[in-house]
């Protein structure tokens, strides 16, 4: 098994499935339906009607790993390629309709009328097709997977038995299912059937023994220490198990004049001026409906820590009640009764974040980074949190790998675990993340997750 391997390789399974279902769409639409409508552009439609289809597929959850293969999954999984099936065709029809009427009231030509329901029957065809060949693939992907993942090999730890509790916590709060077992470091290793072994977690820790490392190599089974192995497999770094801070700033550059850095202004420019257009609709009925709940204010800013531990000023629109921290600073918590009725929506949909878009604009935030921190919480942070300081070494976010993957916390050691996704967010900050972390941040305001929390 190759241990090195970059963070996207991790996610072959859905790239190949996502893949696939681009071919598919690219293939079909373009030749079994615009060549026989010399629909122009095809490239541009096809591509549009490809990107449409595998990013509704991924916020439904259809590229999501199936681990028991049984009639029930089979149903569901057919369930969600009728879904897509029935959202493209939809949208089609209502094009298509629209269209009609106009040509009806500017030509009155029935032919264009009837060629237009000719179009609109062998679109459902195709897309019938599609989605059939859709779903069989992944369900194929779903077996392979299931085979891959239900063998008998197994992680070895090589360390202490507190350590090794200790590690099974961090993979418990990723809510991933590891085959790691506890390899006392008095283990008779005669015994050991490396065949059945993937690799060896070592503890990091002075009592590692060199002879037996050098045993486990020469057998040809990986070795990798903790902090190594959480990065690779869990695609966090707990702060918990770093020893010195070179262990996380290697890899970053801290120059702002990076290719990287320039490459993600300009993501955030592009990305905020659009959805600033496309959300002005959403923002101006979420302002009435804020207004009319209890006739407060609609927006309401806080002073938050922001690049390189500077104080910025970011807006949200108001979600609690007026007055809400009249008592002082507090953490929101599930079932807050200052949240008004309108808030509770905009908060698990995270549309109450959209204000900060201006904030991107102006180059005090980015659209992808640590989300920042009241100082009033931070300052007992950066007492009992070892490394807290690190996630200020890049621009805060609207939303960030932390946000994507961890339910809304509200506590100390919900805090501890964010910073761990921070932290590997900083080392591995690239274009590709953050567009995963935007594409998931979508998917979590249409599944509602954003006020999900641990607690």
């Amino acid at each position: 098994m190759e241990l090195n391997r970059p963070w996207i390789v991790s996610r072959r399974r859905i790239l190949f499935a996502i893949s696939i279902d681009m071919l598919l769409n690219i293939y079909f639409y373009s030749v079994g339906y615009l060549d026989k409508f010399s629909t122009y552009p095809n490239l541009i439609v096809t591509f549009s009607l490809g990107i449409f289809w595998v990013v509704s597929s991924y916020i439904i959850g259809r590229y999501m790993v199936c681990r028991n293969i049984n009639s029930l999954e089979i149903t569901k999984a057919f369930i969600k390629a009728m879904i897509i099936f029935i959202s493209c065709n939809f949208i089609f029809l209502f094009i298509n309709f629209s269209s009609q009427i106009i040509i009806f009231l500017i030509k009155n030509e029935y032919g264009l009328i009837q060629f237009q329901r000719n179009q609109t029957l062998l679109f459902l065809r195709v897309t019938f097709i599609i989605s059939i060949i859709s779903w069989t693939v992944q369900y194929v992907l779903s077996i392979i997977t299931n085979k891959i993942y239900n063998n008998k090999k197994y992680w070895l730890f090589y360390g202490t038995e507190k350590g090794y509790r200790s590690l099974k916590k961090e993979v418990k709060i990723n809510q991933k299912k590891f085959n790691l077992k506890l390899l006392g470091i008095n283990y008779n290793y005669n015994q050991l059937n490396t065949n059945e072994v993937v690799g060896v977690v070592i503890e990091n820790n002075e009592d590692n023994n060199l002879d037996q490392i050098y045993f486990f190599k020469s057998k040809g089974i990986p070795v990798i220490n903790t902090l190594k192995w959480c990065e690779l497999m869990l695609h966090r770094i707990p702060p918990i198990l770093i020893d010195n801070k070179y262990q996380i700033i290697e890899k970053f550059n801290f120059s702002d004049d990076t290719y990287k850095m320039r490459i993600k202004r300009l993501g955030d420019l592009f990305v905020s001026l659009l959805l600033i257009f496309l959300t002005l609709p959403i923002s101006l009925l979420i302002s009435i409906f804020i207004y009319f709940e209890d006739k407060g204010p609609i927006l309401y800013s806080q002073i938050r820590t922001g690049y390189k531990g500077e104080r910025i000023r970011i807006y949200k629109f108001r979600s609690m009640i007026k007055n809400a921290e009249k008592k002082g600073p507090q953490w929101a918590k599930n079932e807050d009764k200052r949240i008004t009725k309108v808030g509770k929506i905009i908060r698990a949909t995270r549309i109450d974040e959209l204000p900060q878009l201006l904030s991107v604009l102006d180059g005090t935030m980015s659209l992808i980074g640590p989300r920042p921190e009241r100082p009033v919480f931070e300052e007992k942070f950066l007492e009992e949190i070892p490394f807290y300081k690190y996630r200020t070494i890049v621009k805060p976010g609207i939303s960030g790998w932390a946000q994507v993957n961890y339910p809304y916390g509200a506590s100390l050691e919900d805090s501890i675990n964010k910073l761990s996704y921070d932290i590997y967010y900083i080392n591995h900050i690239s274009f590709l993340l953050d567009l995963l972390i935007l594409i998931k941040t979508i998917k979590t305001v249409f599944n509602a997750k954003g006020l999900v929390s641990l607690k």
